[in-house]
């Protein structure tokens, strides 16, 4: 069976280099390769390519590095050598932009394990708006919180259990960092975190019934309130995410 390579094209240059793997990328190059792809046909090497596309990105994002986005369009040929790396573009440009987040120029490679979850948490970390970032934010923790808890009543009662099960062994580190953005919680913290999340965020950016309370767009007091969430919802995401990938992800 022929082997192909796929490459697609990245929104922004990559700000770093991933060497090792069936998928990698260099730093100021605007694609991203899949490679060591075999396939019957070319249609069929871009079909395979993306599901692993999609989990190096996801785990890229999730680990802390970077947020690489694809827009449409691909390239795709039949691959000479296992080594393969890009298809004559120029690598060596620099990336340009404002101010970037720190991050290694060079890794070996990136760890890629399927995740939805991590998948939405990439989705809130390209978004700029506050409630779509809530949203993808949730819809992460719903998502490892119904792997973790098979027999729940109401989602109230999902996540704070699956909170539990998360953070039962440091409920310090949900302490502190509830503790250093100033919110203020009386009783049994996760109970407060789950109900927040859930019943003063989640209902009213994913509902909209005029008789209930909701968050509306572009006004500005609730998209403050969304705004200053957003840490403790990334917070409450990312360790489930760790609790996943530590795990579920085997």
């Amino acid at each position: 069976m022929p082997v192909f390579y796929v490459e697609f094209y990245l929104r922004k240059r990559s700000p770093l280099t991933v060497e090792n793997g069936d998928v990698i990328v260099d730093k100021g190059h605007p694609h991203i390769t899949v490679r060591n792809i075999e396939a019957d046909s070319y249609d069929d090497a871009v079909q395979k390519a993306r599901p692993k596309l999609k989990e190096f990105l996801d785990d890229l994002n999730f680990r802390g590095r970077v947020a690489l986005e694809t827009v449409p369009g691909s390239g795709v040929g039949l691959q000479d050598s296992p080594e393969f790396r890009y298809s004559g573009y120029d690598a060596t440009l620099k990336a340009k932009g404002g101010h970037r987040k720190r991050v290694p120029s060079v890794l070996e490679t990136v760890q890629m394990k399927p995740s939805d979850a991590k998948t939405y948490y990439r989705k809130a970390a390209i978004s700029e708006d506050p409630f779509d970032k809530f949203r993808n934010l949730y819809l992460a923790i719903e998502n490892v919180a119904s792997k973790i808890v098979k027999d729940w009543s109401n989602e109230t009662e999902l996540i704070k259990l699956a909170l539990q099960t998360c953070f039962s062994p440091k409920l310090q580190d949900l302490e502190h960092f509830v503790g250093q953005y100033g919110f203020e919680y009386k009783g049994d913290i996760i109970d407060q975190v789950a109900s927040e999340l859930y019943r003063n965020y989640r209902l009213g950016l994913f509902h909209s019934k005029a008789n209930r309370d909701k968050k509306i767009p572009f006004n500005l007091e609730d998209e403050r309130k969304v705004q200053r969430i957003l840490p403790l919802a990334d917070f409450v995401a990312k360790s489930l995410l760790s609790y996943e990938d530590t795990y579920l992800l085997l």
